[in-house]
Order: C-alpha cells, then structure tokens, then sequence
C-alpha cells in the first residue's frame, strides 16, 4: 500500500459538511438511516473524499458489546461512497449496478475506533480509483480508501469490481438463475447464540449452529431494499461471524481479504467451510469459503486480535 494514502487527508476536508447525508438513490439505499455518507469533494485526478458518519443508535452497527466502533459499518460507508462517487463524478446513471469482485480491509488503528460513548463514528474518507480512466461498463476497476478519524488512519480498504449496466445485469443475473440446479428447501438451523460473536440482538445473527449463513429478508439494514441476490455486506457479516464462532473466542477484527466468484442466490442454503490457525495469546488466521448447490461462490481470509486489555466488554447473555 502507497505510504501516502496513511496521511491524514487535509485537502478540501474543510469544505465537507457533515449536516446532513446525500440523497439515498446516490447511496443506493432505501431509508434516510441507512444512508451513511454525509458529503463528497473531488480532491484531483481519480482522486476523491467523502465524509462519512454511522448513527450512534443504529440497529445494527451499534449492536456490539465492546467499547469499540464496529470495523464493518466503516467498510460499508466506504461502499457506499464508491457507488455516491461513481454517480457524482464518473459519468455512471442511476440504476447501474456495482459489483465488488475482489476487497481487502486493514484496521490501522484500534484506538481511532474507541467509541467514547458521547460521538458518532465520524471521519474522512481518500479514495483513488481508476473507475474513470475510460474503462467504461464490464471493465474491472480498482480503488484504494482511506479512513481518517480525527488525525489517526484508522482503516484502509482496497478492492476491485464491475460495473454494469442495467438491462445488462437483468440479461446477466436471468442467465445465471437459469441455469443453477434446483435444490429442496430445508430448514434453517438455530442461530447461534449473539453473544458468542459479540452481539446483544439475535436478530443480528446471522450463523447458525451449522455454519450456515442465514438470510432474512426482513433485515432492516441488510435488506434496506428488495435485492436478487444476497448482498454482499450480509456475506461479509456471515464470514465474520462465522470465523468468531471458528475461534471460539471473542476477539476484535483486524484485516480481511475476501474475493466474491459468484452471486448467492436467496433461495438455497449457503454453507461455511473453514480452517484455523489460532493462538491464545494472539488471535486468531481464519480462512474460510461459502458454497451454495456446490459451488464455491465466495472465500474470506480473516485476521482476529485479542481487544487491548483495557477494552470495556459487558457480559450480554441472551
């Protein structure tokens, strides 16, 4: 990673508000809650910031049982700023579908994440891509983040993807429905219980005791909207979530790398396969994949770090 996207940015941040958020079809979101970026600025060539912001109560987010920001929700902002700068600046309609083939994410910093209790999660956000160097639709682009909370890089993520235009994904994802096998619906397992991967709300659950990633349509954050496929922060959630119950243990976040090969379809189970390499005094290496008729659609390598001693947990039981 380029030394330089862990400089704090200070250009053009001191035109960006934070009083309210851009509209939601720029986020491709439904609900003014789940609208995560505040504001944008083009800050030079391929180059760009967004200011960024996750609700104190949001339900999802601020569902956790440390006194830590949740890495997650911040890799979600920079989603979401992706697609608000993809529709701003670089030419793409409404309506164009993204999808995030490749992503990588790193905490710089566990302390820029303490939650004081008092402030929102808060920050700016550098992102390079060369999404407009003319590529143009079906092209894979690529795009380097980082998240500045006050003066400390907090988190960077790195990723790659397509975009499509519309009529051409509805041809795409018609195809691909088509021609996947048929498969008996079968019951969802339990889910297990939250406070084993550090939630208070089983609704935010989304493992079962089988390493089955769970899909609820009713979710009100992972389903703001109505989708074909299983959204992508739903399969990062579940890979997660599937590795803290791996580990065994309550640990914190601290870099992923997942790759995505195929769309998860809504309507047969989805399956974690994974492999640990743990050590008691210093987390945890999980790799996992996601299969589903067979197929292996997605994999997920994921680093866990003990909290620092003083971290605040409470003892949620449900």
């Amino acid at each position: 990673m380029p030394k330089e996207l862990l400089t704090p940015p200070t250009t053009h941040t001191s035109t960006l508000s934070f009083e309210q958020t851009v509209p939601c079809s720029l986020a491709h979101r439904r609900c003014l809650g789940e609208v995560f970026v505040a504001d944008t600025a083009a800050a030079g060539p391929g180059e760009y910031l967004a200011a960024i912001q996750i609700p104190r109560a949001h339900s999802l987010w601020s569902d956790r049982v440390t006194d830590f920001h949740d890495p997650l929700a911040a890799v979600e902002a920079i989603r979401q700023a992706m697609t608000v700068l993809g529709h701003r600046y670089l030419g793409l309609p409404l309506g164009t579908a993204l999808s995030l083939q490749r992503m990588t994410a790193e905490i710089e910093d566990h302390s820029a994440l303490r939650d004081t209790g008092t402030e929102p999660m808060e920050g700016v956000v550098r992102i390079r891509t060369d999404l407009g160097s003319g590529a143009g639709y079906l092209a894979e682009h690529s795009f380097d983040a980082t998240l500045t909370i006050g003066t400390a890089a907090a988190l960077t993520v790195r990723g790659g993807g397509i975009a499509f235009p519309p009529q051409t994904y509805a041809e795409f994802r018609t195809h691909q429905r088509r021609n996947r096998p048929e498969e008996a619906a079968i019951n969802a397992p339990a889910p297990v219980p939250p406070n084993r991967i550090g939630r208070r709300d089983s609704r935010n659950v989304v493992v079962g005791g089988d390493l089955e990633l769970l899909v609820d349509r009713t979710h009100p954050s992972f389903f703001d909207h109505p989708y074909d496929h299983v959204p992508g922060p739903l399969i990062l959630e579940g890979f997660r979530q599937a590795a803290l119950v791996a580990a065994g243990e309550p640990y914190a976040l601290a870099g992923l790398e997942a790759t995505f090969t195929g769309f998860a379809e809504l309507d047969g189970p989805l399956t974690f396969t994974h492999r640990v390499d743990a050590d008691p005094d210093f987390g945890a290496d999980i790799e996992l994949a996601l299969s589903q008729f067979g197929v292996r659609i997605a994999e997920c390598r994921i680093e866990l770090i003990p909290y620092p001693s003083d971290a605040h947990s409470s003892d949620a039981q449900n």
